[in-house]
């Protein structure tokens, strides 16, 4: 499909109270997900075939931006394709609703499967002829590989199972609110690197609508992890690109709870008991850890004392992260139903899928997926002296023995990795 660009608008004051007015506009209403998510109810999309107003577009990223994601329930049309009977929106209709968000223009990297109905498909299913299986095991968030993650991401259920097949989604903004404020410190010096593509993210950034300091990990597909131990972490509002939202006030939007508003500038409630299992201890780094050497630095635009992470920190750190994501104050587990439509915020919540998503045993599951291109690049803020790509293919030299640095389609391997399957 031609990309149109970017169409959506903002809702001026960029409120939720704003966003919700005006859906009511269009008919709309919304109720909150505790902890996190919220539905809106009363848009037909098959009706205007995938294309929302602007205005609706906007008032949704708004919606997102603070909740993580929206559901649409009931849509589509009754259809038939590829012999699978039921009511949802056809293919054409998923993509033009796609292109309502972020850069108005689809970002499709994935493989195309045999009953796929277009290009910009990304079809899944707990049956391989119907769908790639075994996909998204792991909190992750869609396109990390790339410099410029995907900033949307629209699921669409096709046949709903029977039994279990849930995705789980969780707040990145609340889980980060849950760390003491020295572990949150620390996590701003760090980055990832994706071990497919070596793209480098920030672990601990402003989100780019919201200005919340949200997390980022992928735990299927990140090779290694640096630190710069030394640098000065601007504040979130220093280093925020846009106005942020203002969460709450209306009647229709209250009622989520603290731990997805989040507790201001200190730590949330219980936040040492988190950041104590979460492989942090005090906030301080540990020490011994690999340093750049001068000719990588030099060569990869690395700034003096950057270090990179271990297998011990690696392995601790990615399990905990695990465990914090799972913490039923910052995620929910959405069962789907026929015609369930979930779009999200890639940068305010991250996703997985549950086992049962991966076995027949739950009744026919398929699932079509549609990634939407940012509008920006997610690179490490400038301070922290960290290139924005750092191919794990070519790090001999770059630092010192010991350092982690996982290549390949899946990075490093925590936990019981053998028991889960493809990182995407």
């Amino acid at each position: 499909m031609m990309p149109q660009g970017r169409t959506a608008v903002f809702p001026e004051p960029r409120t939720e109270e704003a966003a919700v007015a005006y859906l009511r506009t269009h008919g709309a209403t919304v109720q909150p997900i505790t902890p996190c998510g919220i539905e809106v109810k009363g848009l037909d999309i098959a009706a205007v075939e995938g294309t929302l107003a602007p205005e609706v577009a906007g008032a949704l990223e708004v919606l997102m931006a603070a909740r993580g994601f929206v559901l649409l329930r009931k849509q589509g049309r009754p259809l038939n394709e590829a012999g699978i009977r039921g009511t949802y929106l056809s293919a054409k209709q998923q993509c033009k609703l796609s292109e309502c968000f972020g850069a108005g223009a689809l970002h499709s990297t994935h493989g195309v499967h045999p009953e796929a109905p277009m290009r910009d498909i990304f079809r899944l299913s707990n049956h391989q002829e119907h769908g790639f299986n075994s996909v998204g095991p792991e909190w992750h968030n869609d396109g990390s590989f790339c410099r410029e993650v995907f900033g949307y991401v629209v699921y669409h259920i096709i046949k709903a199972p029977e039994g279990e097949g849930d995705t789980r989604f969780a707040h990145l903004g609340a889980a980060y609110d849950l760390l003491t404020p020295a572990v949150q410190e620390r996590l701003k010096k760090c980055a990832s690197i994706n071990s497919n593509s070596g793209a480098v993210h920030p672990l601990a950034s402003p989100h780019p609508v919201s200005g919340r300091t949200s997390l980022y990990l992928h735990l299927g597909m990140t090779g290694a992890m640096l630190e710069n131990p030394s640098a000065d972490a601007p504040s979130c509002e220093a280093t925020a690109g846009v106005a942020g939202v203002t969460l709450r006030e209306s009647e229709d939007v209250k009622g989520v709870g603290e731990d997805v508003k989040g507790v201001g500038a200190g730590a949330a409630p219980g936040a040492a008991a988190a950041s104590a299992g979460f492989g942090f201890g005090d906030g301080s780094t540990p020490a011994g850890l690999p340093t750049a050497t001068p000719a990588g630095a030099e060569a990869h635009g690395i700034a003096p004392g950057v270090v990179a992470w271990r297998d011990a920190e690696m392995e601790a750190f990615f399990s905990a992260f695990s465990s914090l994501l799972d913490n039923p104050a910052v995620s929910h587990s959405h069962k789907w139903e026929e015609g369930d439509v979930v779009i999200i915020d890639n940068l305010a919540v991250a996703h997985k899928a549950t086992p049962g998503a991966h076995t027949k045993a739950a009744g026919l599951r398929i699932l079509h997926r549609t990634t939407v291109l940012s509008s920006r690049a997610f690179d490490p803020p400038p301070h922290l002296g960290m290139p924005h790509t750092l191919d794990t293919g070519e790090h001999t030299g770059v630092f010192g023995a010991g350092a982690t640095w996982a290549e390949g389609y899946v990075g490093f391997r925590w936990g019981d990795w053998g028991d889960r399957g493809t990182p995407h």
